[in-house]
This record gives C-alpha cells, structure tokens and sequence, in this order.
C-alpha cells in the first residue's frame, strides 16, 4: 500500500487490483525510457585502434634507435 503497510493480494479490492497493475506498468515505462546510454561506440572504437597503432610506432621506433 501507499503508506507501507503489505497486504496479500487475495484481500485487494478490484480498483486496488487495478490501480496496482497501473503503477506497475507505469514504473515499467519510466525504467524502459531512463535506459542508461552507453556511449558513443564509433568514438571509443577509432579511439581504441588509435591507441594500437600508437603502441605498435612506439615500439617500432624504439627497436629502429
């Protein structure tokens, strides 16, 4: 119930009953529309084959010395 107290569903009223599945459904879509982004993928893939070639220069040159 609103103010914390439990109560089985067997003992709710049919309004209760149907009020509850509203709520239900309700926090459903606010969780479905509040999906957490996961970044910009393009971004974080050039970044990553950036940082390889970086790597693989970098030990190249240090052989070459």
């Amino acid at each position: 119930m609103q103010n914390g107290q439990l109560i089985d569903v067997d003992q709710m009223s049919e309004t209760h009953l149907r009020n509850s599945l509203k709520m239900i459904i309700r926090n459903s879509q606010r969780k479905a529309s509040r999906r957490k982004p996961i970044g910009n993928i393009e971004a974080n893939f050039f970044e990553a084959q950036n940082n390889e070639y970086i790597d693989y220069e970098t030990e190249c040159n240090f052989y070459n010395i």
